[in-house]
């Protein structure tokens, strides 16, 4: 597995293709792992495709501190981007949209385009709670109940409707171990603490963004009014998906190679 080192953070990736860089950020509590052959698929379409697996989740090193901060995550997926074809665009799921946002509010020329897929920059009442239910969640209840706990929320109507046995599948297989639960909690603290109103603001990127009609996580609504804030930004809302946007509609990654290939 590929590394880079950044100010003594020795941050993991996974990279497949050739052609301008893409890297995948991915979302709460979660590695490369969770975006499957979604690198193979960009590598197909031509891209040099990279999913991170951030410090504080293994195989990388712990959280320096015990604390997740967006702007050293940040800067980490950056250090990556410096190192692949240019230009080089972020795509960021949920949490992992932030982390884009504020690499692209950094000013870097290590990377030139944003995908924030079912993210907000705002910060609300509901969204504090959503994030504190998470915290309680990878604190309080035992492990084993995790992926019941969580699927009714990630996924849309439609697909727990249509794809009833790969929400089953994914439930058994998510079983977080103790050193994922200590990074998830720190990422909720940094969560609570987010407010990314004013890095908008300073995106001078292509940036789209996408939501899922179906999203009860992140409410389309809190996309749209991301997507306003940011100047020149795209937005879509997509039918028959909910937070996980690119497994649920197969139209959301079909958009995002148009957005990178414009």
């Amino acid at each position: 597995m590929p590394t880079v080192l950044r100010d003594g953070r020795e941050v993991h990736f996974t990279q497949d293709g050739d052609g301008p860089g893409v890297i995948l950020i991915p979302g709460l509590g979660s590695g490369a792992r969770l975006f499957g052959t979604l690198p193979r698929r960009f590598a197909r379409s031509g891209f040099t495709c990279c999913a991170i697996d951030p410090v504080g989740l293994p195989p990388g090193p712990p959280l320096p501190g015990g604390a997740y901060h967006f702007a050293d995550a940040a800067a980490d997926v950056l250090a990556v981007a410096a190192t692949l074809p240019p230009p080089v665009t972020l795509i960021g799921t949920s949490l992992g949209g932030k982390v884009g946002l504020q690499a692209a509010a950094s000013g870097s020329d290590a990377a030139h385009r944003l995908v924030m897929l079912c993210s907000s920059a705002l910060q609300s009442e509901r969204s504090r709670r959503i994030y504190r239910w998470f915290e309680l969640l990878c604190t309080e209840v035992d492990g084993r109940f995790f992926g019941d706990l969580t699927a009714p929320f990630l996924f849309g109507e439609t697909f727990h409707q249509a794809r009833k046995g790969v929400v089953d599948d994914i439930v058994r297989s998510t079983k977080p171990s103790p050193e994922s639960r200590l990074f998830m909690r720190a990422q909720c603290l940094a969560l609570q603490a987010f407010d990314g109103e004013d890095l908008c603001a300073r995106v001078t990127w292509p940036t789209l963004c996408l939501a899922g009609a179906e999203d009860t996580l992140t409410l389309p609504g809190e996309v749209a009014r991301t997507a306003a804030l940011i100047p020149g930004a795209g937005h879509e809302c997509l039918p028959e998906a909910g937070h996980s946007l690119l497994l649920e509609n197969p139209a959301a990654f079909e958009r995002v190679l148009q957005f990178l290939r414009a």
